[in-house]
C-alpha cells in the first residue's frame, strides 16, 4: 500500500527562509541537523517559542542515541543556534529564530581561517 506523504490540511512546520538558508549552508553534521528539524517541528510547528524536552524523548524521536543527542544539544546552545533554559529538570528548548547570531564557525589566526564548529 503506497502512502501520500503530500496531503494537504494534514498539518505542516513552517520553518522561516532565512533559518532553513542557514541549515544546508551550514557545517552541521546529521545529528545535529536532525536535532534542530525535531525542537523546530515541536516548537514552531506548534506555534510555541520553546517547549520542554527530555534527551530520552527526543533520540527516540529522531532514532538517535541519547549521549548523541546529549553532545549536540551542548553543542548546538554554545554555537547559539538552540536556547535552553533549565527549569528544575525540564530543559526547555528552541530554534533561535536570529540566525545572524548564530556561530558555526570559529575563526583562527590573523588570516580569519574558518573552520567548522564540529570535528567530524
Amino acid at each position: 500500500m503506497e502512502q501520500n506523504y503530500s496531503q494537504p490540511g494534514k498539518g505542516y512546520t513552517k520553518i522561516d527562509n532565512n533559518v532553513l538558508r542557514e541549515l544546508y549552508r551550514s557545517p552541521l553534521n546529521g545529528t545535529q541537523i536532525r536535532l534542530i528539524l525535531v525542537i523546530s517541528r515541536m516548537t514552531r510547528g506548534f506555534h510555541k517559542e520553546s517547549r520542554a524536552f527530555s534527551y530520552g524523548w527526543i533520540a527516540k524521536e529522531a532514532n538517535l542515541d541519547k549521549r548523541n543527542v546529549r553532545r549536540a544539544v551542548s553543542l548546538l546552545v554554545q554555537a547559539n543556534v538552540i536556547i535552553k533554559n533549565k527549569t528544575g529538570r525540564k530543559n526547555m528548548l528552541g530554534i533561535n529564530q536570529v540566525q545572524t547570531s548564530w556561530e558555526l564557525w570559529k575563526t583562527r589566526g590573523s588570516n580569519r581561517v574558518k573552520i567548522p564548529l564540529h570535528k567530524g
